[in-house]
């Protein structure tokens, strides 16, 4: 008898290993700090990919194509596949495709290029705060309070994150 209770905890182990235990993680929830520490990133991420990303020396080209002056990125997002490695890092498929659209990339002989605008910015990210306004399991929406350089005013954002499988969590959403 003893044998065969051995043999069946022995099987019953076997099967809660090999099919899960049947109950699915929830995904851990976003802090305040978290969703700071997440938007931060993005923010200075994006201002790079904005500037073309890091240049090598030498790299940096342009071209004018339709009365629009352009640079090439840098090798190291160059190709669309290098560039959504790169932000798929800190935001969604979908916040991805639509950063790429609103920022005018196209492939001009085989290499992604971007209008050249020059970027600045004096929010004081690393010491933004953050309030929760909407959770949900896999979706969370905060409000962050960015300070403004010197002028003891902030400038207030929506960021919604949504929790993505096998990556955690991205920034889907960005709006002032």
């Amino acid at each position: 008898m003893r044998k065969v209770c051995t043999v069946g905890v022995v099987i019953l182990l076997f099967l809660l290993t090999a099919c899960g235990s049947g109950t699915k993680r929830d995904p851990v929830a976003l802090t305040p700090k978290d969703a700071v520490e997440l938007a931060t990133t993005w923010a200075e991420t994006g201002n790079t990919l904005l500037a073309g990303g890091t240049y090598e020396e030498g790299e940096y080209k342009t071209f004018t194509h339709n009365g629009i002056e352009y640079r090439f990125l840098a090798e190291h997002v160059n190709t669309k596949k290098k560039l959504k490695s790169e932000l798929h890092k800190y935001v969604t498929k979908k916040k991805a495709k639509r950063f790429m659209k609103e920022n005018g990339f196209i492939k001009h002989d085989g290499i992604l290029a971007q209008p050249v605008v020059e970027i600045s910015s004096v929010l004081q990210w690393e010491i933004a705060t953050a309030s929760v306004l909407k959770s949900k399991k896999k979706k969370m929406t905060f409000e962050l309070t960015v300070p403004i350089g010197e002028t003891r005013t902030a400038e207030t954002f929506h960021v919604t994150y949504k929790y993505v499988k096998k990556a955690g969590w991205r920034i889907d959403a960005f709006t002032e």
